[in-house]
């Protein structure tokens, strides 16, 4: 046979492995795209939720020197959610100016909140967002309403308190819409760099370790001083620190695996993402069945024991995403700036 008689098989073979790589590259890019347009949609949820929050604030405390604090408890649990559904995102715009830590100061184990709050309360400074700007975040985004909204444990608010509340609201409101403007200036860096495939799937790795270890282990008494103790929970004060960990499972469940699929499919791995799917199904389905917050099953041994079961779930969870799935991805887990010393 001839050389020339050879050529047409060495083209096809040549086009057939180009196909191939275009397509390996094509799923790749896919998934990040399904990313970028589903943590897209979370940055506008929580931007809506947040403008929304600012203007019941702004309306509730104009109508009276005293105003009822349960309708701006609802809108205030509606956006600290919408911020728990994206609070897997620990890179790209939302580690500039430390602005996750301007949606929520959290742990924050030396009461930082209350007294920076309160030393405002009991200060005649003028109350804006200006004013604000330089304070420390403590003074900032969701647990400093939420010290507003639950503190005192009072049907009302304040002028005081309103005079914060409406500065602090629309700070968090100016940061969701400028993250919902940056992350969307970021999208050709993050579709173009290939290294935001393992930077997103270990995101999610850190969000399960951090759910695990600090946001219910801690409560539970199974880190630190082993003592059960519901004022390490975040949220303990509106009582919703469970339901904060259902709405960041259930941000992992839509901005999170629908392209966490299409890389495991691309790899051939479908029975581990099987095992992921099922798993966060499950642990889903078991946290809707417990308590809104973590405070009545520490002194309960029968609710204890779900939260427990829950505790083995998300431990299920981050051991399958960082043992079996990141081995066969070759992921290799960094520091991550989060984890502190």
């Amino acid at each position: 046979m001839s050389v020339l008689s050879n050529r047409p098989g060495r083209l096809l073979a040549s086009a057939c492995l180009l196909t191939l790589m275009s397509t390996s590259s094509a799923y790749a890019q896919s998934a990040r795209e399904q990313w970028h347009a589903q943590v897209s949609d979370g940055y506008t949820d929580l931007a809506d939720a947040s403008s929304d929050l600012h203007q019941q604030a702004d309306e509730h405390c104009t109508i009276s020197q005293e105003t009822s604090a349960v309708p701006l408890r609802d809108d205030w649990l509606r956006a600290f959610l919408a911020w728990q559904r994206v609070r897997f995102i620990d890179f790209g715009p939302i580690e500039q100016n430390s602005m996750a830590w301007q949606f929520q100061f959290w742990p924050d184990s030396k009461n930082l909140i209350a007294r920076q709050v309160d030393g405002w309360m009991n200060d005649q400074r003028p109350v804006s967002s200006q004013a604000l700007a330089g304070e420390s975040v403590a003074l900032k985004g969701f647990p400093a309403m939420e010290y507003l909204l639950y503190g005192e444990q009072s049907e009302t608010v304040s002028p005081r308190g309103c005079e914060l509340l409406v500065a602090i609201s629309a700070q968090v409101s100016a940061n969701a819409s400028h993250l919902v403007e940056q992350w969307a200036a970021f999208k050709p860096h993050y579709l173009e760099s290939d290294s935001y495939q393992t930077t997103t799937i270990s995101a999610a790795m850190h969000a399960l370790e951090i759910m695990r270890d600090a946001r219910l282990g801690a409560p539970m008494g199974l880190q630190g001083k082993k003592r059960r103790n519901p004022y390490l929970a975040d949220a303990w004060r509106s009582e919703q620190s469970l339901t904060a960990i259902q709405a960041t499972l259930q941000g992992l469940q839509s901005e999170f695996l629908p392209g966490f699929a299409t890389v495991m499919r691309d790899a051939g791995k479908e029975q581990l993402l099987t095992q992921f799917e099922e798993t966060l199904a499950g642990t889903l389905e078991r946290i809707d069945g417990l308590p809104s917050d973590v405070s009545a099953s520490l002194t309960d041994e029968q609710l204890y024991r779900g939260l427990q079961l829950l505790f083995v779930d998300i431990d299920r969870l981050a051991s399958l995403l960082n043992g079996p799935i990141a081995s066969e991805l070759g992921i290799v887990k960094g520091f991550n700036s989060s984890d502190g010393d």
